[in-house]
């Protein structure tokens, strides 16, 4: 019995660290999404630009490698859309280069976006 205790003690210890660091990545990524000003064409809960995707509910409408493909390969993504942004992502990421860690942090913040 102690023993059992003790194993689920430790999850649930695991589980909250996890969860920890999933909310200091996400706010990292909010971070990312300020300094790089995304909200100059993208919308979150109506606050931002109109020029590209809302990105209110994101998660739940692409998986996470299309999200990072999005962020890291913006000219591919864009050629099957069927109705091109005012403000193409590729042309807007020429200027703003993302850094392995600013990808990581966007990710866990879009995946919050539920």
């Amino acid at each position: 019995m102690l023993k059992k205790l003790v194993v689920t003690i430790g999850v649930v210890a695991f589980c909250s660290t996890v969860s920890l660091f999933a909310q200091d990545k996400a706010a990292e990524g909010k971070k990312v999404y300020d300094a790089k000003q995304c909200s100059l064409c993208h919308a979150i809960k109506g606050a931002g630009g109109k020029m590209s995707t809302d990105l209110t509910n994101i998660a739940t409408k692409l998986k996470a490698e299309d999200i990072k493909k999005w962020l890291t390969d913006a000219a591919t993504m864009e050629k099957a859309l069927a109705k091109k942004p005012s403000m193409p992502m590729s042309t807007y990421l020429k200027n703003k280069k993302l850094t392995d860690a600013d990808v990581d942090a966007l990710m866990a913040y879009m995946a919050t976006l539920k």
